[in-house]
């Protein structure tokens, strides 16, 4: 039998894990607004969508879980 709890060692790690992913977010963001070259911001704009949607699972893990802890 499986036991889908998250451990506190677990529930830390997705948080930092969380942590980085904001702070990848936030440049992503900040730079696409400053490049010229539509290669490199369709580049920058794929990589925001795709943590955006990483940051949402992450943050469910973290409400799955049993553990408070500051998102």
């Amino acid at each position: 039998m499986l036991n889908n709890e998250i451990a506190p060692h677990e529930a830390f790690e997705i948080h930092e894990l969380l942590q980085l992913k904001n702070n990848c977010a936030l440049k992503a963001s900040n730079l696409s607004g400053m490049v010229a070259d539509p290669k490199l911001r369709l580049i920058l704009e794929t990589d925001l969508d795709k943590t955006q949607n990483q940051i949402k699972d992450l943050r469910g893990l973290l409400q799955q879980s049993e553990y408070e802890i500051q998102i």
